[in-house]
């Protein structure tokens, strides 16, 4: 059953690698930068927060499934 999710969902959106690296890449060096100064009480801080943590997370599930096919 996964597998078929899987496939269906590689069939409809097939990412390209090196495009999911370069985003990692970047969401990572930008979650380094705002752990690096913490400012906990500016909702904006706490925004590129969730979004560099999404992206992050996005892009390495996005790679694992490309090292899966």
């Amino acid at each position: 059953m996964s597998r078929t999710v899987r496939k269906v969902l590689a069939e409809a959106y097939d990412p390209d690698p090196r495009a999911m690296v370069i985003v990692a890449m970047g969401s990572s060096f930008l979650l380094f930068s705002l752990l690096s100064y913490p400012a906990g009480s500016n909702p904006y801080y706490l925004f590129g927060l969730v979004v560099a943590v999404l992206s992050l997370v996005a892009s390495v599930a996005m790679l694992a499934v490309e090292t899966l096919r």
